[in-house]
């Protein structure tokens, strides 16, 4: 009997089940705090395995992070000038500077578990590359720049790559600019850096670009580069397994 018993527990464990195909998740319009809690409660499911890979993608409304090595200085406007203009503030644990998130540009937060054989920095070049794809199905040649982690377009910087990694579990990710309203970075030195342009899609190409295409795109290439099939799940349905997860 204490036989069954056990075999019955180890069958019902999650950890020591076959994990699913990864999840894609399309949260349209979302608050950054409201997302970031998202981000940790699926983290915290994926260090447990009660989820699978799990692939967000969202569109923020204004907000300045500021990562683990930020320097307030890089804000370049008073407190009540942000305030005026709804702009929120918020301390992350990803790495680098301050940057600027917005309408019309897309964010994808993969919370993905690394694979022993990939590094940090191997990750952080799979989302560059990830981007460096999306930039060529429309015709723009991306690039990496040594003055610092991201995508460049020339010496313009279009994408952005600011992510943390615990318990082997990432979280945070990449943006990529699509259509933002490209004052919001006049604001800031982004990632710390002076004198940078910045620049997206649409005034690259000078014509409307839709944020829709650019997320299928974007999760066509994070299929082909971390060689997986993603499945999407409505946000509606993630946030019930989570909280199924809590029961």
């Amino acid at each position: 009997m204490f036989w069954t018993l056990k075999a019955m527990c180890l069958k019902k464990s999650p950890l020591s089940a076959k994990m699913p195909d990864p999840i894609a998740s399309d949260l349209k319009t979302m608050n950054y705090e409201t997302c970031l809690k998202l981000q940790h409660a699926v983290h915290a499911a994926r260090v447990e395995g009660l989820l699978p890979d799990t692939l967000l993608l969202v569109e923020h409304p204004h907000v300045l992070t500021f990562g683990r090595r930020a320097h307030e200085e890089n804000v370049l406007v008073s407190e009540s000038n942000l305030q005026q203009q709804g702009i929120t503030c918020v301390h992350i644990e990803r790495g680098g500077d301050v940057t600027y998130h917005g309408p019309g540009q897309l964010i994808a937060y993969p919370i993905f578990k690394l694979p022993k054989s990939m590094g940090v920095l191997d990750f952080v070049e799979k989302l560059e590359a990830v981007m460096i794809q999306v930039l060529k199905d429309h015709g723009i040649e991306g690039e990496r720049n040594s003055r610092n982690r991201g995508v460049w377009v020339g010496n313009r910087k279009i994408g952005f790559v600011g992510i943390a990694v615990r318990k082997e579990i990432s979280f945070h990710g990449l943006a990529l600019n699509v259509s933002p309203d490209l004052g919001f970075f006049q604001m800031i030195h982004p990632c710390g850096l002076k004198e940078v342009q910045i620049t997206a899609l649409a005034d690259l190409l000078k014509k409307p670009v839709s944020l829709n295409t650019v997320k299928n795109r974007v999760m066509f290439h994070f299929e082909k580069i971390f060689n997986m099939n993603l499945v999407q799940m409505k946000p509606a349905d993630l946030r019930a397994r989570l909280s199924e997860n809590r029961l």
